[in-house]
């Protein structure tokens, strides 16, 4: 969002809503991305920072079955590094 003078005065992920469960999906994307093939305690931790970061709440029992199915994927190109 702009004022009056142009300038941007929110950040530009606060300019346009997204339904909740579009935003975990998109966390969960970006991490198994990131992190397939990772230490599940790794994942573990990366899931609830991201969450807690967007303020939502998601369950510990469905964090870590995201953490397990991720640590559980083959690496890919970028979650190698």
């Amino acid at each position: 969002m702009t004022d009056d003078s142009g300038t941007q005065d929110q950040p530009i992920q606060n300019q346009h809503s997204q339904p909740d469960d579009a935003k975990a999906a998109g966390i969960l994307v970006q991490e198994e991305s990131d992190l397939a093939g990772h230490d599940e305690a790794h994942v573990l931790s990366a899931l609830r920072q991201r969450f807690t970061a967007i303020g939502m709440h998601i369950s510990e029992d469905t964090v870590q079955g995201h953490a397990h199915r991720i640590a559980s994927l083959k690496p890919n190109n970028f979650s190698k590094k």
